[in-house]
This record gives C-alpha cells, sequence and structure tokens, in this order.
C-alpha cells in the first residue's frame, strides 16, 4: 500500500484541494450573484414598477387647460443621437411651446429609455400637457421653483411630429 501513497497525492491532500476548489466556486458564484443584482438595481430592472405606473396613469388623466404659448421648455438631449433635441425643439415650437435652452444633457444624467418631463411641483399641468405630445415620456417631480420644464430625450425616443400648419416637419 506504500506505493499508492508515493506515487500521488495523499487522500487528505485530495480533500483539502477539492474543498479549496468548492470554496472558491461558492465564492466566485456569490460574486457573480451581487454584480448581476447590482446591475439590475442600477438598471432599473428591479423595484416597485407596479406603483410608480398606477401613479403615472393617475397623473396622465387629467386634462391639461393651460395653451402651449405659456409653457416653457428646455430640450435635452440624453440619447447621443445627434440634432435630434434641436428637432425635437421646432416640433415643440410649431406647437407653441417656448423654448428656453437645447442642449446635450449635462455629463452624469441617467439616460432615460424613451423620454423624461421633469418638473416643479407647480408645473404639474405644464407637464400634462407636454406629456400628450410625448405620449411615452415619463413625469418626475423635483424640487424646482422656476416655471420651466426639462425634456430629457431618451434612446428609444420617437421624435415629435410638427403641427399640421408648419410645413418642416422631423423625421427619424
Amino acid at each position: 500500500m506504500g506505493y499508492v501513497r508515493t506515487a500521488g497525492m495523499s487522500t487528505a491532500a485530495r480533500r483539502r484541494r477539492r474543498r479549496t476548489a468548492l470554496v472558491l466556486t461558492a465564492l466566485i458564484g456569490i460574486v457573480a450573484a451581487v454584480g448581476l443584482y447590482a446591475t439590475a438595481y442600477y438598471m432599473g430592472w428591479l423595484g416597485d414598477s407596479d406603483t410608480t405606473t398606477a401613479d403615472e396613469t393617475a397623473i396622465t388623466t387629467a386634462a391639461p387647460t393651460l395653451a402651449p404659448e405659456e409653457v416653457t421648455v428646455n430640450v435635452y438631449n440624453a440619447s447621443g443621437a445627434p440634432g435630434i433635441a434641436g428637432r425635437t425643439s421646432q416640433a415643440l415650437s410649431s406647437h407653441g411651446f417656448k423654448i428656453d435652452a437645447v442642449d446635450d444633457a449635462p455629463p452624469g444624467t441617467e439616460v432615460p429609455a424613451v423620454a423624461e418631463i421633469r418638473h416643479g411641483a407647480a408645473n404639474l399641468e405644464a407637464a400634462q400637457l407636454l406629456q400628450t405630445l410625448v405620449p411615452d415620456a415619463t413625469l418626475v417631480a423635483d424640487t424646482r421653483q422656476i416655471d420651466v420644464l426639462d425634456l430629457y430625450i431618451g434612446t428609444d425616443f420617437v421624435e415629435v411630429t410638427s403641427a399640421d400648419n408648419d410645413s418642416a416637419t422631423a423625421t427619424g
């Protein structure tokens, strides 16, 4: 029996190596699972989306009584598509909205899937009016005190068409 021990590893050494491999595999699996969870959380795949959808649906049901001429909008391109903010601002102005700023989104801005309309508490009605032209946009209330809306254009944004009386049309 001595030749078995000298020819290879001892049983204790084989068990130790197997245990080490199992522990390392388990640790790698745990790190991968935590990484996937963190990615899903950061990308917004997790969370309480049912209550958000119900809140957004309740917000969009009220009919706005403002005229587009009373609403000022900043248009920001968060999608990276060249010229989309300019074309969108022209289409919005053809519908009567006042355009204040047209620019790329500031660095570090979270890119929305379709679009976000950011507004202050007093501008909910104006945001709902703008949402009639961008129906898939999400309304996001913030703490601003000014009467200006911010429209952040996302990667799946469908461009707003110009008003019927305007010869310029926004095309994708």
